[in-house]
């Protein structure tokens, strides 16, 4: 499967990039110039970093602009999409999408100490959290059952983020 990924350059979401390290995937993080044209030339495409109800955020741009928006709902109702940004999940409802996405997830302290209690959670949860998350993603994204596969894996360690999490993703394919 032909597969694009899109991940605006971004330190904060650098964790992200273990999703696709080392795989023969199309990756671009910051010319988004040909982005209709790409998407068209794929059959996956995975989206990944911030964003909101309205798109996947462009970091380039001080988030004052996005990604990915409704604009390019015709084209990626076309294709498998993955869709991993906070409120991912508002959009690909608004949008009546069908694909695997997330809703508002943690992958951050703040993010963690706004949704959870402080006592709940340490900076390792976090991290394991988000090791976990893209090395199920990364070792089943291309698996027949993958989609399913990646919440089963990444649900084997519990701790309060990883909990949290769980709830948060979401396959309507």
């Amino acid at each position: 499967m032909k597969t694009l990924v899109i991940h605006p350059k971004d330190e904060t979401t650098d964790f992200l990039s273990a999703i696709y390290k080392d795989k023969d995937y199309t990756v671009i993080t910051d010319d988004f110039s040909n982005l209709a044209f790409h998407i068209e030339a794929h059959d996956r495409i995975m989206m990944m970093g911030h964003g909101t109800p309205q798109g996947l955020l462009n970091p380039l741009n001080n988030y004052n602009s996005f990604v990915i928006n409704a604009a390019y709902v015709s084209l990626l109702r076309t294709k498998e999409c993955v869709c991993i940004w906070c409120n991912a999940d508002k959009f690909v409802k608004a949008n009546l999408m069908k694909c695997f996405h997330t809703g508002m997830i943690i992958s951050e302290w703040n993010e963690a100490a706004m949704f959870l209690d402080l006592e709940d959670f340490t900076d390792a949860d976090i991290e394991e959290s988000n090791r976990l998350f893209t090395e199920s993603i990364a070792n089943h994204i291309d698996e027949e059952n993958g989609l399913k596969m990646i919440k089963e894996s990444y649900s084997t360690s519990t701790n309060k983020v990883i909990e949290y999490n769980m709830s948060r993703i979401y396959n309507n394919k």
